[in-house]
């Protein structure tokens, strides 16, 4: 009984200690092209750009070549990322979970709360 017991309790350490493995941390830094298909179309695709500054993480949005707009509030756990950006007076919440190559999340703003997806380029 006491076998049982022990190999009961060794498997299931081995699949938490498995399941903490493939939940590894996501770099996000590098620059992302955007589609938010249902925001006006000025900003409906763009880039954002996540990069580290010591500790911390910066994120600018790209519209085009000239446009740029640096966001506030930037915070990255557990593979979430959230910031805010001022878009003409407006304040923009986004919120994405970052995978290897993509991340998909929402921006909310006064009127709702739209999808967003990203790819990362290379």
């Amino acid at each position: 009984m006491k076998t049982v017991r022990f190999l009961m309790i060794l498997m299931l350490v081995a699949a938490v200690t498995t399941s903490l493995k493939a939940q590894k941390k996501v770099d996000p830094t590098g620059t992302w092209t955007y589609e938010a298909s249902d925001a006006p179309y000025e900003y409906s695709k763009g880039d954002i750009v996540v990069a580290k500054d010591g500790k911390d993480f910066t994120v600018q949005i790209e519209l085009g070549e000239y446009y740029k707009m640096k966001g506030s509030s930037v915070s990255y756990e557990n593979n979430d990322l959230s910031f805010k950006i001022d878009i003409e007076g407006e304040i923009v919440t986004i919120k994405a979970t970052v995978g290897k190559e993509s991340m998909e999340g929402t921006a909310s703003y006064s009127e709702g709360t739209i999808p967003i997806t990203a790819k990362k380029k290379e």
